[in-house]
């Protein structure tokens, strides 16, 4: 499964990135040289239409895509979006699937975060398509072990990897920003509970920006599904990162763009900001202690280009300016991390290259 799902996204989740000098692909770009969507609609029908923050998705067709606007949720550029689903009728189910696509907290990260001028439902068109190759939201491929269940795909166009609560929003690289991926999460949540009440096992996954959303948000779904559901988590390329690697100043930079420790689970002591801003990494220990009998999974590259690009402000004179991670680094700050979990319910598939995702 594991190898399946690398193989799947590794492509895609290059172009989402950014992390080439080059000029930075879409989904679109890559459906279309890839003649994966032949012929996509700028715009297309919503289903549920209107409906209140805690009703039931109704009027959707059963295992396809079905795109569900939600009053309340935006994007980094203030505009309205939504989410997707997939039912599958009879099952007990859920996949909760977070996209990602690069990060916003500076003039140079902004300039690539994926869909900055919004996500709608041709977005999930695109993407769906995809992704729905192989992988945990595929129906055609018989080696995905989720195949029947039901699929939700939260997009990705906040540029806070789906942490934010910052409405009020701040100017970066000459343009206002908002902030909003948790409060987005929340308000899809509210909707996917009352769908899918009987719902006996959920996974929360997803790939780069999207596995630490999935991750970050874990605790807020374990608890609007309830101790009866058992709901495992599986992070691809979005790994809890040491201070080490991912520097103090910059956990504070996001604290205060983002309003990170707003959205942090209030129980997660560990995790609150130190003296000098650190200390989201030990998020990972804050799961493993709230959920000892969950299963928590962590897919990562030991040097993975991305996270080193992205994460290497901090490592230079000071957090305005990009220093360098070296693949050594990183490896020994997950090997640190896997040290440190031995016997939670946390495992780790490391893989030893460069490759993101």
């Amino acid at each position: 499964m594991l190898r399946l799902w690398c193989a799947t996204v590794t492509w895609v989740l290059f172009a989402l990135t950014g992390c080439d000098s080059g000029a930075v692909s879409t989904p679109a770009d890559a459906a279309v040289e890839a003649g994966a969507v032949a012929d996509v609609p700028a715009e297309e029908p919503a289903v549920d239409v209107p409906a209140g923050p805690d009703d039931p998705i109704t009027g959707t067709t059963p295992n396809a895509w079905n795109w569900v606007p939600v009053d309340g949720m935006r994007c980094i550029n203030d505009t309205p979006t939504g989410f997707g689903v997939s039912p599958s009728p009879g099952s007990d189910g859920l996949v909760i699937f977070f996209m990602g696509g690069g990060g916003c907290y500076n003039a140079e990260t902004c300039e690539s975060v994926f869909h900055g001028t919004g996500f709608r439902a041709s977005d999930l068109r695109i993407e769906s398509t995809l992704f729905s190759v192989s992988g945990p939201i595929s129906r055609s491929d018989a080696r995905n072990a989720f195949r029947t269940w039901n699929h939700a795909y939260i997009g990705y166009c906040t540029g806070d990897a789906h942490t934010g609560d910052n409405p009020a929003g701040v100017v970066l690289g000459g343009e206002r920003r908002v902030f909003v991926g948790h409060r987005n999460v929340q308000l899809a949540l509210r909707r996917l509970v009352a769908t899918y009440p009987n719902v006996r096992r959920v996974l929360v996954t997803g790939v780069s920006a999207g596995g630490f959303g999935a991750a970050f948000n874990y605790d807020l779904i374990a608890q609007a599904f309830g101790p009866s559901v058992d709901v495992a988590l599986l992070d691809d390329s979005g790994p809890p990162l040491n201070d080490d690697v991912l520097a103090p100043c910059l956990q504070r930079t996001w604290r205060t763009l983002w309003n990170l420790d707003a959205t942090l689970p209030p129980d997660c002591t560990e995790c609150r900001a130190q003296a000098d801003g650190g200390g989201i990494g030990r998020f990972a220990d804050f799961l493993a202690r709230k959920y000892p009998t969950r299963r928590f999974g962590l897919i990562t590259s030991t040097g993975d280009n991305a996270l080193r690009y992205f994460f290497a402000f901090g490592h230079g004179v000071d957090c305005s300016q990009r220093g360098k991670i070296t693949p050594e680094e990183l490896r020994a700050s997950l090997l640190a991390t896997r040290q440190r979990l031995v016997g939670s319910g946390f495992r780790s598939y490391l893989l030893d290259s460069t490759t993101h995702t």
